[in-house]
């Protein structure tokens, strides 16, 4: 990549932020496994028309930009740009500074409940063992915004958070981040229902993300398919797979996706291996 080019072509936005995005997309270049292999072989086939196509798409929402921290990109099947649940308050704060939040998860043992009186949300949430050094499961998770259109609530029980879970592109990012992806979940459906009016683009560009056909294939399913290096590894992942799947037209899709990646990898390292 040219980053040099990737400058010119952002040359109208604010220089400190651009700074960010290209240094952003250095480390991404560069970063590397611990084999010390490069973990982002699909880098060397991004163009700096792609790199500044997706700066400008995010910029539409004034203030916001990549930043490779609240909003980042990543691969499956084609780059794209991912947004946590900080970037979704941040966009609400542009427009309601005033706005007070509270988005957390609800674990086993946890007590949660909460009310709507008069417009007014009350809830208490009691943590069982907030200082607890072993594995806690999520059970749910809620998002409370108050600010000056009002005060309102979003829950996600476990069963909806799973849904969720099953439909998106990337499994490797749930399994590393699974408690930041539920905050985002239920972030993202509080300013769907209640400020879709000022996410409309976010929504837009972060839906690239979710395969909501793909509901039926269970997570630890597309994990398998996700974590396979070999085509052989594909196909013993299909003989083992191919029985138990209710949905055979969407499973047999995400092999084909896996499969084209993996092809790509594999003539990344060829070419690597030829220079």
């Amino acid at each position: 990549m040219n980053y040099t080019n990737v400058q010119s072509g952002l040359s109208e936005y604010d220089k400190v932020k651009v700074g960010i995005f290209i240094n952003y997309l250095r480390e991404v270049e560069t970063a590397k496994d611990k084999q010390q292999q490069l973990k982002n072989k699909w880098f060397h086939y991004f163009k700096d028309e792609q790199a500044i196509s997706l700066y400008k798409q995010v910029a539409i929402d004034e203030g916001m930009f990549i930043d490779g921290d609240t909003i980042t990109i990543q691969f499956k099947g084609k780059v794209m740009v991912s947004y946590n649940y900080q970037a979704y308050k941040n966009k609400l704060l542009t427009i309601y500074p005033e706005s007070k939040f509270d988005i957390q998860n609800v674990y086993q043992g946890d007590s949660f409940t909460f009310k709507k009186e008069s417009g007014r949300v009350l809830y208490t949430h009691e943590l069982a063992d907030p200082f607890s050094e072993t594995a806690k499961t999520i059970i749910g998770c809620y998002c409370i915004i108050k600010n000056s259109r009002g005060e309102f609530i979003e829950t996600l029980n476990k069963t909806e958070i799973q849904k969720m879970r099953n439909v998106a592109k990337t499994q490797k990012i749930w399994n590393a981040w699974e408690s930041e992806m539920t905050l985002k979940s239920v972030m993202k459906r509080a300013c769907k229902r209640h400020f879709k009016d000022l996410v409309v683009n976010i929504e837009l560009i972060d839906n690239e993300n979710y395969e909501p056909e793909t509901v039926e294939i269970k997570s630890n399913v597309k994990d398998l398919i996700e974590n396979c290096v070999t085509l052989e590894d594909l196909q013993l992942v299909y003989d083992e797979q191919k029985d138990k799947q209710t949905d055979q037209a969407t499973f047999m899709s995400l092999l084909g996706t896996r499969k084209s990646e993996i092809k790509l990898e594999l003539q990344k390292a060829a070419t690597d291996g030829d220079s």
